[in-house]
């Protein structure tokens, strides 16, 4: 089963350019078979989503991007919204174990905007509280998504895909490769545990 993991929309994220139609008809159009939708520090975006996509037949997971002051983290699972500007990653921590949430950090390889510190290395830090870590962003140079598979296999860590869509064009560019299909969000969470899948650039796929 193909996603896309990390996809930002209008809906919930001020820097996204996304529509609801145009993410739909484009996610069927390059044949990915579900979206998870994981806008800024809020699931207001996923939920609309999930909402306008009811009906359509099409597959919409539920995730969130938390800024912490270990880098941007994806969660899937987190039951409550978080506060926009800084979430400490002791914080999330706490609060993904008392939801039954998954931390994967997103890019984290990329090298920080002026907001984080610039680093183009991994935060050991964050051992032992993720289950995988994003290896393929589609926002990303080519240099920073083979440094965080570098880091996944020294770490002998999972690697999702993702294409950090703002705009339609982007949409699909990175995936992750799912061995099972999944109907649900609580499917989605425990595939993530088990690591049953593998990063993907989309055109490697064809």
């Amino acid at each position: 089963m193909i996603v896309d993991l990390h996809i930002h929309t209008n809906l919930g994220s001020i820097c996204s350019q996304l529509g609801p139609d145009e993410l739909l008809n484009r996610a069927r159009e390059l044949e990915i078979d579900a979206i998870c939708v994981t806008d800024h520090h809020s699931h207001r975006g996923a939920d609309k989503m999930i909402e306008y996509a009811k009906g359509s037949g099409y597959p919409v997971f539920r995730g969130v991007e938390i800024y912490t002051n270990l880098g941007d983290m994806l969660v899937f699972g987190l039951k409550r919204e978080t506060k926009y500007h800084l979430t400490t990653f002791d914080e999330l921590v706490e609060m993904t174990e008392e939801d039954g949430a998954v931390i994967i950090p997103s890019h984290p390889c990329r090298g920080w905007d002026p907001k984080h510190a610039h680093n183009h290395s991994f935060p050991r830090e964050v051992l032992g509280h993720i289950v995988a870590i994003e290896t393929h962003n589609g926002a990303n140079k080519a240099k920073s998504n083979e440094l965080a598979q570098a880091v996944a296999g020294e770490l002998g860590l999972r690697g999702t895909g993702g294409s950090d869509a703002h705009a339609v064009w982007q949409v699909g560019k990175c995936v992750t490769v799912f061995e099972k299909n999944i109907s649900n969000q609580e499917e989605l969470i425990a595939e993530l545990r088990e690591g049953n899948y593998k990063a993907m650039y989309l055109d490697d796929l064809k």
